[in-house]
């Protein structure tokens, strides 16, 4: 009986804190933090990490919260930490759309790492690669291809485009085995993209020879390990 009455004040205080903890709003997300994206909203932010205002704090799960999130299609890090009383602060790093992978009648937004951003109603900035076949997709996924080299390689040359200062036409086509692009009305060919530094290297010197001489059509082709060549009409 003694012991009964020397516990009952712990029991008394744990009860009161139980019901304070989980039946109360007192220790409950009331504010979540992000860095925000047209791509996430507050409410798919709740739905991905399985955080919603409301829950307890305590009962905050930041691991799960974290894996959700890495679910979403254009959520590449994750960093989340709670703020008591009544914080959960996400710091996220969101995926950039790369460029436009167009075949048949589908068009997807691809990152520089080959996922699947979203799909496409209609083409995004940039540029976009056609010809390009692919066996399947999921969004938030590497895109499903054989040659999956050839479009890191495309990736490169984008870069490098970008870099350059040149005015490209915005349509990479693959066929044939070649990677092409356009610059006015002078067309390059790059193969399959191996060494494609060295290759852009060298149909930019080509590039700037031929416009100082006035000369603004014809092919450049690097797709070799040979010499460049340059023919005035046509392939």
């Amino acid at each position: 009986m003694k012991l009964f009455k020397w516990l009952l004040p712990f029991i008394l205080i744990g009860v009161g804190l139980w019901y304070l903890v989980f039946k109360t709003d007192f220790l409950t997300v009331k504010t979540i933090l992000y860095n925000q994206n047209e791509e996430l909203d507050i409410y798919e932010l709740q739905r991905y990490s399985g955080i919603h205002y409301g829950d307890s704090y305590f009962s905050v799960n930041l691991d799960q919260a974290k894996s959700g999130l890495l679910q979403h299609p254009f959520v590449k890090e994750v960093a989340v930490n709670k703020n008591f009383p009544d914080q959960v602060i996400f710091n996220l790093t969101y995926k950039q759309h790369c460029f436009n992978l167009k075949y048949s009648d589908i068009i997807l937004s691809l990152d520089s790492d080959l996922d699947v951003l979203k799909v496409l109603e209609s083409e995004n900035d940039g540029y976009t690669v056609e010809g390009f076949k692919f066996n399947g997709f999921s969004t938030g996924k590497k895109i499903d291809v054989e040659q999956e080299y050839v479009l890191e390689n495309i990736v490169d040359l984008i870069d490098l485009m970008n870099q350059s200062g040149l005015e490209y036409q915005k349509t990479i086509l693959y066929n044939q085995s070649n990677i092409r692009i356009r610059i006015g009305a002078v067309n390059v060919k790059f193969g399959n993209g191996e060494n494609i530094e060295k290759r852009f290297n060298a149909f930019v010197t080509i590039y700037e020879s031929l416009s100082k001489e006035g000369v603004a059509s014809g092919v450049i082709d690097v797709s070799s390990d040979g010499l460049p060549v340059y023919r005035p009409f046509g392939e």
